[in-house]
C-alpha cells in the first residue's frame, strides 16, 4: 500500500507543475515571492533527494536536521 501511495504522490505534483508553469509566462514576481518559491523548491529537492537515497540505501529514517528543514525551521 505504501508503495502505491509513494508512486501516486509523484503524479499530482508533476501534473500541477505541468499545468501551472506555462501559465506563469508573463507573471512578474516580487523578490519576496521569488524567495518563497526558492524555499519551496529547496524543500521539494531535499525531500526528493531523501526519497532517492532511502530507496537506494534501504535507510528510511528521517534525520532531525532534514525534518527541521522540511518543517521550515
Amino acid at each position: 500500500m505504501e508503495y502505491l501511495d509513494l508512486v501516486g504522490s509523484c503524479h499530482p505534483y508533476v501534473a500541477t507543475l505541468g499545468r501551472l508553469v506555462p501559465r506563469l509566462r508573463d507573471q512578474e514576481f516580487s523578490e519576496d515571492e521569488h524567495e518563497t518559491v526558492r524555499r519551496g523548491i529547496s524543500k521539494v529537492r531535499a525531500a526528493a533527494d531523501w526519497l532517492e537515497a532511502a530507496i537506494e540505501t534501504g535507510q528510511f529514517t528521517l534525520d532531525e536536521q532534514l525534518a527541521q528543514f522540511l518543517k521550515g525551521e
